[in-house]
């Protein structure tokens, strides 16, 4: 008689899954982009721009622009909401961009708002606009052949797994954010003839957007946060210290001092302090290089040429990282770390504020070591 009731009960159950709203999906407008903006019309409020996958079989059309504001994002969402027929749902969420004027004032009330959604992922990217966000996403999706949020998801994400950039996801902005002595960082995006592109890496002094550093930069930067494999970046060399291994031919530019060499970089940064009452650092930079290509035909048959390249790559790349190191002195945000470093060495007593009144007079010897490993079509 048991065995005759289950067997009822499982029958039953077979026909109720039938019974789930199948229409369910054709009723969202599920939000993978967000622009957070102030309003220009309204200064005291913010101004949202949504990008949303809407799944309607009356039209070939999946992606939509919508935009709102309001005090808070969740009430900005809500007024978007009000002028489309979808229920909006911020759960598959893959990237925010900030304007610029909303990151110099600020963004960690925002990332406070999307860690506490247990529907947004930590793994979502982070990103700047050099303008404002609306205008990447609203140009951006009128201009491009594919869904702009899709677009600049992939750019971003792409570079980082080039290693040309460090990881910009809300969980990774956030670790450093809240550790003592690193600033965070994230990618600016800006319009190129119509058309959206990655064009640097914006420093943060603590939750405010201050400035920013090249793209051949943040690939040095990157290298202090985790090892590269093979990143591509473009140096230029002294043209003497060469010459008698370029080939006899007529250069593009006579009378340039120097060549241009693109390599690839493998490798990692790592730093120690030195002397903690001096605010003495040493950076080790060991690095594998491939040789790309050069504005000049160089002729590489032995280990003396191959040692001359090295000596000379890793003059520049030293050169590079103390400008890098200039510069963020000079922002008085320190992406690199420095200042965990120095608070290990005081008990974690260290502050913010007690950090940011050094960082300025610290020292930094960069140790540079160059393994020329393939020279590609250099030979």
């Amino acid at each position: 008689m048991r065995l005759k009731r289950l067997f009822i009960l499982c029958i039953i159950l077979c026909f109720l899954t039938s019974c789930v709203d199948s229409t369910q999906l054709e009723k969202l407008g599920i939000i993978h982009t967000r622009g957070v903006d102030i309003s220009e019309e309204k200064p005291s409020e913010l101004e949202t721009t949504l990008i949303i996958f809407q799944f309607n079989a009356q039209t070939d059309m999946i992606s939509k622009t919508l935009s709102g504001t309001g005090h808070t994002i969740k009430e900005a969402r809500e007024q978007a909401n009000n002028k489309s027929s979808y229920a909006l749902t911020p759960g598959q969420i893959r990237l925010e961009l900030y304007g610029k004027e909303i990151a110099e004032k600020g963004i960690i009330n925002y990332l406070n708002t999307l860690t506490r959604d247990a529907r947004v992922s930590d793994t979502m990217l982070l990103g700047i606009s050099g303008t404002t966000a609306k205008e990447i996403l609203e140009v951006g999706q009128t201009d491009t052949n594919m869904d702009i949020g899709q677009f600049l998801h992939g750019l971003i994400r792409q570079e980082g797994l080039e290693d040309s950039i460090p990881e910009v996801a809300l969980h990774d902005f956030s670790h450093v954010y809240f550790d003592v002595g690193q600033d965070p960082f994230l990618p600016v995006l800006t319009m190129d003839d119509d058309s959206p592109q990655l064009t640097a890496l914006g420093i943060f002094r603590g939750d405010k957007y201050v400035g920013d550093i090249t793209l051949d930069e943040a690939l040095l930067l990157n290298m202090t946060q985790k090892h590269v494999g093979f990143a591509p970046i473009e140096l230029e060399i002294p043209r003497a210290s060469l010459e008698k291994y370029i080939e006899d031919r007529e250069p593009i530019n006579p009378d340039s001092e120097s060549m241009h060499v693109r390599i690839g970089i493998k490798g990692k940064t790592t730093s120690e302090i030195t002397d903690p009452e001096q605010l003495h650092f040493r950076s080790n930079v060991d690095i594998d290089i491939d040789l790309h290509e050069a504005s000049e035909q160089l002729i590489v048959k032995d280990e003396k040429v191959a040692k001359v390249i090295e000596e000379e790559l890793g003059k520049a790349i030293k050169k590079k990282y103390e400008a890098l190191l200039k510069k963020v002195q000079e922002l008085n945000a320190d992406p690199i770390g420095y200042g965990k470093l120095y608070r290990i060495k005081s008990n974690n007593k260290l502050t913010v504020k007690e950090w940011r009144e050094k960082f300025p007079e610290i020292t930094v010897d960069f140790q540079v070591d160059v393994n020329l490993v393939h020279f590609g079509t250099i030979q």
